[in-house]
């Protein structure tokens, strides 16, 4: 009599596993997630080394990731310590994170155990890992093509038990890297993606923008990352500062500041302006404001992380009714960051891509509440100040361009206030709101605005200030003072 209970095979094809983990992932965020690895593994590797990187402005000086990307192959070699041995064997592997606490005392971003995996899937077929851990051997791990088919035999008489094709061979080498570090190679490449990878491809310019915005803070501490032999310069994220925030009682330019503990994790923003207001003339230079456009808006950043840069939308608090206006061109001048810090990623508002908000965050919820009073101070004296902003250029020349992070130590001592009811169950914060100068009052004044054709300006400039490209509003304003002068004399 045959035996009435047998074992069946319910576990998932490999091909169906990866076809799903990779569809919804675009191939620059697949690649940023084996950059957070690097970074990920500078920051095990201060740990073993005892460096706290809150002790230096540039913890994460002298680690590398080289990227190579053509129609042959993806490659990518760092010097950030390696994958040891036994996380290789137990975990770095799987597809999925089985220890939640490995990292529990470390501010990484590595959440669901899936970014290498996902990443080589996303891009090719054969897949090599040579990893060269401190004070370990070299080793490597190969995922071959035909790895992807090799699911469990339907002839076996007991799969489970007698083979599992979701192993890997973990092969010691004698040869190591040049440093102490990881090297993923990717072969084989999907035709897509062998496509973007090819020389001259847009592609590549929007991976070293992407590299460039959401590595902005971790390179300017020292980080360094290059793309087919090219280093890659972070974005700027900077703002207009007095020499000491909160020094003086009478108003003054500043930003705004808040800093604060919510559930566990560490909240600190500032918004205001990284540049003096924009004039009606530049608003009429399409290039002009391209170029500034790019660098206004919200930044949020998750432990070094750039998650959004420079968002204008109402995820940032922009657009939001009665409180902030959405964003306009005449906001250009205005940029934020805040910044989220947690041992704990899943703590962290990351979506799963860990390029975008989760929106559902309880801590998000409190923080832009915060977001929107910074932001509504700066919106305000832009629309006070609209068309006189010339007038504010004494204010602008008293500021200096810092980066972001050096803000917060900008600050008099005292100046940050208790939030007395923060709106969360759990947290403390403090803020600094700045008073800001206020136009006088000017009631007799009333605005004059024409349109004139564009070489007739010129000719008028040119009379006027010998250079036709003068600005607009100046001629206007000399034009009218000499008629005002006439029509005076003319009633003496």
């Amino acid at each position: 009599m045959a035996d009435a209970n047998k074992r069946i095979n319910a576990g998932p094809t490999k091909r169906f596993f990866v076809e799903m983990l990779t569809r919804d992932i675009a191939l620059v965020d697949a690649i940023l997630d084996l950059l957070d690895n690097c970074v990920d593994g500078v920051i095990r590797d201060l740990k073993r080394k005892g460096i706290d990187p809150l002790d230096s402005q540039k913890p994460y000086e002298g680690y590398k990731a080289n990227i190579t990307a053509n129609q042959s192959k993806f490659e990518i070699t760092d010097n950030c310590g390696g994958i040891p041995e036994i996380i290789a064997e137990k975990s770095a592997f799987m597809l999925g994170r089985p220890d939640l606490q490995r990292d529990s005392e470390l501010q990484t971003v590595g959440m669901y155990g899936i970014g290498m995996k996902r990443a080589m899937f996303k891009m090719g077929k054969h897949s090599v890992v040579i990893s060269d851990p401190v004070d370990e051997s070299p080793y490597k791990v190969e995922i071959p093509p035909e790895w992807l088919d090799d699911d469990y035999p339907n002839e076996a008489p007991d799969p489970i038990k007698e083979y599992d094709p979701w192993k890997l061979v973990l092969r010691q080498i004698r040869k190591g890297l040049k440093e102490h570090g990881t090297q993923i190679t990717v072969k084989k490449l999907n035709e897509g993606v062998a496509r973007q990878f090819k020389v001259g491809s847009t592609f590549l310019d929007d991976l070293a923008s992407e590299i460039s915005k959401h590595y902005a803070i971790i390179i300017d501490k020292g980080f360094q990352v290059t793309l087919n032999g090219i280093l890659i310069e972070p974005a700027p994220l900077t703002l207009l500062v007095p020499n000491e925030i909160g020094a003086e009682d009478a108003p003054k330019i500043e930003p705004y500041i808040f800093m604060g503990t919510i559930e566990g994790v560490s909240v600190e923003l500032a918004v205001g302006f990284y540049r003096p207001l924009v004039t009606e003339d530049e608003l009429d230079d399409e290039a002009k404001v391209k170029k500034s456009r790019e660098y206004a808006g919200w930044t949020v950043v998750c432990n070094d992380r750039v998650v959004l840069y420079n968002d204008k939308t109402y995820r940032t608090g922009w657009d939001t009714k009665g409180v902030t206006p959405g964003y306009h061109n005449q906001f250009i001048s205005i940029s934020g960051v805040v910044f989220f810090k947690s041992n704990d990623s899943m703590k962290l508002p990351l979506n799963t891509t860990k390029r975008g908000l989760d929106m559902d965050s309880s801590i998000y919820h409190v923080v832009i509440e915060y977001m929107r009073e910074g932001l509504k101070k700066f919106t305000s004296f832009t629309n006070a100040w609209k068309r006189h902003e010339e007038e504010t250029s004494k204010e602008f020349r008293t500021l200096s361009s810092r980066r972001i992070t050096d803000v917060s130590s900008k600050l008099k001592a005292g100046s940050l206030k208790k939030i007395p009811r923060i709106k969360s169950p759990v947290g403390s914060a403090q803020r600094y709101s700045p008073e800001l100068p206020r136009p006088i009052t000017r009631d007799r004044q009333l605005r004059i605005c024409f349109e004139a054709d564009r070489l007739d300006i010129e000719t008028v400039a040119e009379f006027l200030f010998q250079d036709s490209t003068f600005e607009r509003a100046r001629v206007g304003e000399r034009c009218f003072k000499l008629c005002l002068e006439k029509a005076e004399a003319a009633q003496k």
